[in-house]
């Protein structure tokens, strides 16, 4: 094809057809041109399917991973919302003076508020490969790429009110590991289950249940747990909702 076009334009200067030889250079030039454009625009088009195609691969992915973290977000949810619980059926107990009780009972109670730890960990294996691989911009809807973009500065906070509630919870075992008889406690919740013998010391008399500081460190769990709900955990479920319903209304 060059030679012929060669060969055109050879033997429009050979016959002295200097005018019509720049109309024609022009005119192969111009068609060069158009050439490349068209081979481009393929290009382009074959690059935006192939976008299309991993953008619809990740977002099927990212609907399952959000639906499965709202399952263990809800989860959560409902184990800090038992722990408030137990904490304020353990809180009646609370006074200077303890009246009669059932050890067994104060046992569960103890173990519904200290046994289990509210903790977040969202599985995130397509998100991270998204953010870290530098595919985010496939994503092609502006208000979904900043939602996934917002999620681990999100999760870090939620992580530190969580650390502060187990560390409230912590103080509080405490003084039951201390001047409590942990042995004897074991024994009486999970009897037949862990071998676990009884302690040849005396009952557990839960003496910490007297204490004004042990009262306050209670309720302060109860406190720190209403707030990872209130302004942490219920606020992401929000988040993850709408994360969901911006994904599904991308998918094709």
């Amino acid at each position: 094809m060059i030679k012929f076009f060669r060969k055109i334009r050879q033997n429009l200067l050979s016959e002295g057809k200097n005018g019509k030889y720049f109309k024609y250079a022009i005119g192969e030039i111009v068609l060069v041109v158009i050439g490349i454009l068209i081979a481009l625009q393929i290009n382009d088009w074959n690059e935006d399917r192939k976008n299309n195609n991993t953008e619809q691969k990740l977002l099927n992915a990212l609907q399952m991973e959000f639906e499965s973290n709202l399952k263990i977000l809800e989860d959560n949810i409902q184990l800090n919302d038992s722990n408030i619980k137990n904490s304020l059926l353990l809180g009646e107990y609370t006074s200077p003076t303890l009246s009669s009780f059932n050890e067994k009972e104060i046992s569960l109670l103890m173990l519904g508020v200290f046994k289990d730890e509210p903790r977040f960990f969202p599985i995130q294996g397509t998100i991270e490969e998204i953010i870290n691989s530098g595919k985010l911009s496939i994503i092609s809807n502006s208000n979904l790429r900043k939602a996934l973009s917002d999620w681990q500065s999100k999760l870090d906070n939620i992580n530190r009110q969580e650390v502060y509630v187990v560390e409230r919870r912590d103080i509080g075992h405490e003084f039951f590991i201390k001047e409590g008889n942990f042995r004897r406690h074991l024994n009486l919740i999970s009897v037949g289950k862990n071998n676990i013998t009884a302690s040849k010391f005396a009952d557990n008399d839960f003496a910490f249940l007297t204490k004004q500081e042990f009262e306050s460190q209670l309720y302060l769990f109860v406190v720190a747990s209403k707030n990872l709900k209130e302004n942490f955990y219920l606020p992401l479920r929000e988040d993850i909702l709408q994360i969901i319903q911006l994904i599904k209304s991308e998918i094709k």
